[in-house]
């Protein structure tokens, strides 16, 4: 990554020179208006489809289309739910304007408190549906309005979920556990779900309910159904989609979030489902080349490469480890992991008729309370697919052998300063003046940066190699304080 981090003590000096702000141990609910308020559409249609609580009505929006909102009292926000895709707009209050929607979010929010307005005017820059709005006065708003941060540029783990479900299914616990553990959670959809748009809207309510907070990568593919995985390449080739572009959807997905740790699905589409197969099979041929810039060097230039540092797949027999979804979890004031991901399903209104129900909570008459009682396509099991790092020791953690702190000089995390990492930061500087990302992630750039100029150079590399010389040739050691900066 081109940023790079400031130093441990700089940034601790410079936190002792700040006041922190104390907070109320609760702020006051906010007031909401979306009941009383008055809504008027430049179209001149009846507005209460966007109020009347059911994600699948909709109203329309042409190019510049308005919507003005009367409140009794100031609006500090607006939440807006999109249908199928969102747009640029705007939220005007007499000659001064705010703009959202950069993000491309489905479910958007608009902070506005700084205009004090109690009539706004909403402007959409393309023709879009809206689904539902909801507007708050100041205060803290309710659980389930969505104010979504946007995607990680670097994360700590990363979800390669086929549907949008399999997350809270096959994948169950995963994602709360990682929240509780303060872990940067990004997930991938493959499947896009756009002929099902209430499927788009219960992803991201089921996503807020379990705690994801950033804005998950909606897919770019087709649901279509099939029972092998022939028969789901067949589908693609069909719908005119090569092997070769979901691949390199595949690599770009890597290379954007660089992730430490990748989770698939199983190889065998766990029930046999052809796109959980197709998903897992592409995964596996980007990871072999994701750190090769000569192959799909389009999303390289644009993110730099990744080798991701351990992937596991679901049920992969061989390094297995065994997940703990069933020990309360503080985060989530008690409940485990298996009890949020079930409130997570619940959310997919869509998808409770289907036989997943049953397989994730047992029946009526004898319903599960421990993901233990999963024992078919068990969401506990994984296999360490891949590994740059190390294999795992039987401890269950998915994040063993993973350096989360660099020591300086050292920005390939093995413990010691040598020739590899002045070869790493030369291979970086290269990177970056060719105007490339330097492939590096943040907490190595800062351990790289050993002139501590901000910037990763030529001189870095060459102060590394003289530290190692010193250290383990010279015989004459010497302390990175010797070094003038």
């Amino acid at each position: 990554m081109k940023k790079m981090r400031i130093a441990a003590g700089m940034l601790s000096a410079a936190l002792l020179c700040c006041t922190i702000p104390v907070l109320p141990a609760s702020a006051e609910a906010a007031a909401e208006y979306t009941a009383s308020a008055q809504m008027t559409a430049s179209s001149g249609y009846n507005t209460n489809v966007m109020r009347d609580g059911k994600e699948g009505t909709v109203y329309t929006f042409a190019p510049g289309g308005t919507l003005t909102i009367t409140a009794s009292g100031p609006i500090a926000g607006v939440s807006v739910k999109f249908d199928k895709k969102s747009a640029l707009w705007h939220v005007k209050a007499g000659e001064t304007a705010l703009d959202f929607g950069q993000h491309g979010f489905l479910h958007d929010y608009a902070d506005i408190a700084s205009l004090g307005a109690s009539q706004i005017i909403l402007v959409f820059d393309a023709y879009v549906s809206v689904s539902e709005i909801r507007i708050f006065g100041a205060g803290e708003l309710p659980a389930d309005v969505q104010v979504w941060e946007p995607e990680y540029e670097k994360a700590d783990i990363a979800l390669f979920s086929t549907h949008n479900d399999d997350e809270h299914l096959f994948f169950l616990g995963l994602i709360p556990d990682a929240v509780a553990r303060g872990k940067k959670m990004q997930v991938v959809y493959f499947c896009h779900h756009n002929g099902e748009p209430v499927r788009l809207h219960e992803t991201l309510n089921a996503l807020w309910e379990v705690g994801l907070r950033h804005y998950p990568a909606m897919g770019r593919f087709p649901d279509q159904y099939s029972e092998n995985l022939q028969w789901a390449k067949n589908n693609f080739t069909n719908a005119g989609i090569s092997y070769d572009s979901v691949v390199a959807y595949q690599v770009e997905m890597l290379r954007r979030f660089k992730p430490d740790v990748v989770v698939g699905h199983d190889v065998n589409g766990e029930y046999g489902h052809g796109q959980h197969r197709y998903n897992t099979d592409t995964l596996r041929k980007a990871l072999e080349v994701s750190a090769d810039a000569a192959q799909y060097p389009q999303s390289a230039a644009q993110y730099g490469t990744w080798d991701v540092p351990k992937t596991y797949l679901h049920l992969w027999a061989q390094n297995p480890l065994t997940m703990n979804y069933d020990t309360p979890l503080d985060y989530y004031g008690g409940r485990t992991a298996y009890e949020v991901s079930k409130a997570g399903y619940a959310k997919h209104f869509s998808q409770q008729y289907t036989w997943f129900t049953g397989w994730l909570k047992g029946s009526s008459w004898a319903p599960y309370t421990k993901a233990l009682q999963i024992t078919t396509y068990s969401p506990l099991k994984y296999g360490l697919y891949r590994t740059t790092v190390g294999w795992d020791t039987g401890i269950n953690d998915m994040f063993e052998h993973i350096v989360t702190e660099y020591i300086k000089g050292d920005p390939d995390g093995d413990g010691e300063v040598t020739v590899a990492d002045a070869q790493l930061v030369l291979e970086a500087a290269v990177r970056l003046t060719a105007g490339l990302e330097s492939g590096l992630t943040e907490a190595q750039a800062a351990a790289a940066d050993t002139d501590c100029d901000d910037a990763l150079t030529v001189a870095d590399a060459q102060m590394i190699l003289s530290y190692y010389t010193a250290n383990t040739v010279s015989g004459v050691p010497k302390d990175w304080a010797d070094y003038v900066y």
